[in-house]
């Protein structure tokens, strides 16, 4: 910012201009020759899957109802051989850099679908299968009042002052 701003610089091809001069003199300035010639990276081994390793992952359990719940998303899992279900089952999901949701257990994928097209809001999936019509926040239970004689309702036993427990102890 400090070079463009001295070399009076408000457009882009301007800025490209003092970038050119701009990166040698740097390297000239600051660059350090390498003290081994011998490469410091290592190949990656045939065995090891970059797209898992690169990936964002969750474990989950999944459910009665053959669904895993990832960030606010409902994932419909399909049944598994002989029309199986999974549920009780531990499964990672991924959500891997090619653009694919991939849902594995035991080294099988399970469900791979496209992600969605913003990868932090899971909730745009297609596959996402509610039951039915989610009911309001708070309504899930019936919710009854207890009786005004409730235990829950009585006055319970006061809990003694300081003032009575210091005595109690200075004695």
């Amino acid at each position: 910012m400090a070079e463009l701003r001295l070399a009076g610089t408000v457009d882009l091809g301007g800025a490209n201009a003092v970038l050119a001069s701009f990166i040698p003199a740097f390297n000239a300035r600051f660059a350090v020759p390498p003290t081994s010639s011998v490469a410091a990276w290592r190949p990656v081994p045939a065995s090891l899957d970059l797209g898992r390793v690169c990936a964002f992952r969750w474990r989950r359990v999944v459910g009665n109802d053959n669904t895993i719940r990832v960030e606010g998303a409902v994932l419909q899992l399909p049944p598994g051989a002989g029309s199986r279900g999974h549920a009780g089952r531990r499964v990672e999901v991924q959500l891997r850099l090619d653009g694919r949701l991939l849902v594995a257990a035991d080294g099988r994928a399970l469900l791979a679908v496209p992600a969605p097209p913003e990868p932090s809001r899971l909730r745009g999936i297609e596959v996402i299968a509610p039951s039915g019509p989610r009911p309001a926040r708070g309504t899930d239970r019936p919710g009854y009042a207890p009786r005004a004689d409730h235990p829950w309702n009585r006055p319970g036993p006061k809990a003694p002052s300081r003032q009575v427990l210091t005595e109690s102890l200075s004695r």
